[in-house]
């Protein structure tokens, strides 16, 4: 959270959003941490919600976050990452697939915790 980074805050909603939007001084803000992708917009009130595309608006701020290559937390196994488009004036979600088996076989291999290796295949 921008308004108390050492803490490693979740921004799952709007009222950590609000909370953030005090200190952002740019139009975009990209966060992570949460492996989900979510977008919140502020312009007279604080929005949010998923998204897969939307036109970045003057006037707006967005406190977005692009979801997670790796480790999702969304119910969605796919690796997930955004397109800022300068000169579309837009943000979209991408999403592909990847080699999960390779990926959970690395995880058993470095000796890290089952559950992690698991939850890449739903996504959890």
């Amino acid at each position: 959270t921008l308004d108390g980074p050492q803490r490693w805050g979740y921004v799952f909603d709007k009222l950590a959003a609000a909370a953030s939007f005090t200190y952002q001084n740019t139009s975009v803000c990209f966060f992570g941490h949460t492996h989900v992708p979510i977008a919140f917009i502020r312009d007279s009130v604080v929005r949010g919600g998923t998204y897969s595309k939307f036109k970045v608006e003057p006037g707006r701020k967005y406190f977005v976050n692009v979801g997670s290559v790796g480790q999702p937390r969304d119910n969605n196994p796919k690796a997930a990452y955004a397109i800022y488009d300068l000169d579309e004036g837009s943000i979209e979600l991408r999403r592909l697939d990847y080699d999960v088996a390779k990926a959970q076989a690395k995880i058993r291999a470095a000796g890290l915790p089952e559950r992690l290796a698991d939850r890449l295949a739903v996504g959890k």
